[in-house]
C-alpha cells in the first residue's frame, strides 16, 4: 500500500514537469553477472559457498536517476544458501532505487560546492520468501529521503565517474517478523565508481563500491540478538576486457549484517565475478 502511494505521488509530480527543460545526460546500462563466493551473512549460521546470477541496471533519463538489481542464488543447485537453508535454495533478493532530480523539478541549479545535483531519493528492498514459517512473510522495506551527486576532482591515478550519497528514513512492512508495519530507523548510503588505469587498446582497470550504514532502529524484546545499527562496505576491482566484458574481485566488510549480532553477521566475505554489460 505504501509503495502504491509513493508511485502515485511520483506519477502526479512527474506529469507536471517538462522533461525537455532538464537533460544533463541520458543513458541505460544493463548488466548480467555470475558471482562466485560466500553467501551473504545473516546471523543464522555460517556462510557457505554460493554462485549468484545478478542482473542490474542503471538509467539516467531526464529527471530520473534509477539503479536496480536482482540476485538469484544457488543457480547451479550445488550449494545451500546458508541464511535460507532448508527454506528456499533458490533465494531471490532485489533492490530498486529511483531518484528524481530536485534541480530539474524546480528548474534551478542547486549545486553547492562539490554537490552538483540534489534528488528526492527512494528505495524498495524485497525477496521471494512468502509464508515460510521460519521466516514469516519475508522482506519488504521502503525508504524515502534526499540524495545527491558529488563531483570528485580527478587524481593522477584515480578518476571517479560518479560519487553519490543518500539519506533515507525507513518504513518496514516485512522483516522476517521483526519491527514490522512501522517506521524504523534510517539508512545512509554511499555509492561510487571510476577508473584506475586505461590502456591504449581500450582495456582498463576500474573500481566501484558502496557503503550502507543503518542506524536508529528500534530493539524488540523478542529478539535479544537485534542491534540498533548495521554497516556493510563493499569494494570491487574490475578488469575490463572491452566495453562489454569484465572480470572482478570483490571484498565486503560486514558488521551486524541485517542488524543482528550472531554467527556470521560480523564475518567479511569475498567473491569473484564475470560480467557482461550492454550500454544504450
Amino acid at each position: 500500500m505504501l509503495l502504491k502511494k509513493i508511485l502515485l505521488l511520483g506519477s502526479v509530480v512527474l506529469s507536471t514537469v517538462s522533461y525537455a527543460k532538464y537533460e544533463p545526460w541520458n543513458f541505460t546500462v544493463l548488466e548480467g553477472s555470475l558471482i562466485k563466493g560466500n553467501a551473504l551473512p545473516s546471523g543464522q549460521g555460517a556462510s557457505e559457498k554460493d554462485v549468484i546470477l545478478e542482473v542490474q541496471g542503471t538509467t539516467r533519463y531526464n529527471l530520473l536517476d534509477l539503479y536496480w538489481f536482482v540476485d538469484r542464488s544457488n543457480i547451479f543447485k550445488d550449494s545451500s544458501l546458508s541464511d535460507k537453508n532448508g527454506v528456499d535454495n533458490n533465494y531471490i533478493y532485489g533492490e530498486i532505487s529511483p531518484r528524481i532530480s530536485i534541480d530539474g523539478l524546480t528548474g534551478t541549479n542547486l549545486s553547492i560546492g562539490p554537490i552538483s545535483e540534489w534528488f528526492i531519493a527512494t528505495q524498495f528492498d524485497f525477496d521471494n520468501i512468502h509464508g515460510k514459517p521460519k521466516y514469516a512473510n519475508g522482506l519488504r522495506k521502503y525508504y524515502v529521503g534526499v540524495g545527491n551527486y558529488i563531483s570528485i576532482p580527478e587524481m593522477k591515478y584515480l578518476k571517479f565517474d560518479y560519487f553519490k550519497t543518500n539519506l533515507y528514513a525507513r518504513y518496514v512492512e516485512k522483516n522476517y517478523g521483526r519491527n514490522e508495519d512501522q517506521w524504523d530507523g534510517y539508512l545512509f548510503n554511499i555509492a561510487y565508481g571510476g577508473t584506475i588505469y586505461k590502456f591504449e587498446n581500450g582495456m582498463k582497470f576500474g573500481f566501484s563500491g558502496w557503503l550502507d550504514y543503518d542506524f536508529g532502529a528500534k530493539n524488540s524484546s523478542e529478539y535479544n540478538i537485534q542491534t540498533h545499527d548495521s554497516l556493510q562496505w563493499q569494494n570491487q576491482i574490475r578488469f575490463y576486457l572491452n566495453n562489454n566484458l569484465s572480470v572482478s574481485y570483490t571484498y565486503q566488510i560486514n558488521n551486524h549484517f541485517s542488524q543482528v549480532n550472531q554467527h556470521s553477521s560480523n564475518k567479511n566475505n569475498e567473491s569473484f565475478g564475470i560480467h557482461y554489460a550492454i550500454i544504450f
